[in-house]
């Protein structure tokens, strides 16, 4: 996509992130705190996550996260990150395999030279498609995009939007960093991992699906990249688990 080439997409985390992978990375724009006490690579406690985030009483009450990271509160730490986005998978709503129309955000990234009317069906685009799915890694990417180009780079509605790409990037990578399936990315829909992929500017040549343990993974193997890196490797085992439900397995 003409627009995804043109954006310094790695930008939103350091190269030294992308190995370590145990906090946030800082940037200018960026304003968000360490959590209190780091969270080591390992995976999510849904049981424990799903009481923290339905206890009012809790200051990881998933209701009050939310309406936190929809105003891009930047206070928000990677610990409250951490229970917003994998809380995402406790609630009863959850569906990390629902359709989503690319339509309008294709066009305007594609486009020779997209105009205002192409930008603003794109962001209308986006918003819908948030509102169900707040947590979705990829269309916060496209929303930084559309907004730069609809409101300017240095736009508070831009720079909320690279702050929320961020401070999702801030749970994630906090569950591991990537290498292997025993540090892989816990991730809880698969659209996110092409997410994280274009946020890394790096492009996947094959997909494997991987079953060990109780497990399950998906390996990306990778185009050569400035890392050196021939894959990634990420726990789709909660939304597999969704799956299965679904379909009464």
């Amino acid at each position: 996509m003409r627009y995804l080439k043109s954006i310094v997409l790695v930008a939103f985390l350091s190269v030294a992130a992308l190995f370590v992978m145990a906090s946030c990375s800082t940037s200018k724009k960026t304003t968000i705190r360490k959590a209190d006490a780091a969270i080591s690579a390992n995976a999510p406690d849904y049981k424990q996550i799903k009481k923290a985030v339905n206890s009012k009483g809790s200051e990881f009450y998933y209701p009050e996260l939310l309406r936190r990271f929809e105003a891009a509160d930047t206070t928000l730490t990677a610990e409250h990150m951490y229970y917003f986005y994998y809380g995402t998978a406790t609630r009863p709503d959850y569906n990390p395999y629902q359709m989503s129309d690319y339509d309008a955000i294709h066009k305007a990234l594609t486009k020779e030279t997209p105009g205002k009317e192409d930008w603003e069906n794109a962001a209308k685009s986006i918003d819908e498609q948030l509102k169900s799915d707040p947590t979705n890694i990829r269309f916060h990417l496209y929303k930084h995009i559309v907004y730069s180009n609809l409101y300017g780079p240095e736009s508070e509605k831009t720079v909320g939007a690279y702050n929320q790409v961020v401070m999702l990037l801030s749970a994630v990578t906090s569950t591991g960093d990537g290498r292997s399936k025993e540090t892989a990315y816990h991730v809880i829909s698969v659209v996110d991992e092409y997410g994280i992929l274009d946020v890394f500017g790096l492009s996947p040549k094959m997909q494997s699906l991987v079953e060990d343990k109780g497990q399950s993974y998906d390996v990306m193997e990778l185009e050569e990249n400035k890392y050196g890196l021939e894959s990634m490797y990420f726990n789709i085992t909660v939304s597999m688990e969704a799956m299965n439900k679904m379909f009464g397995f």
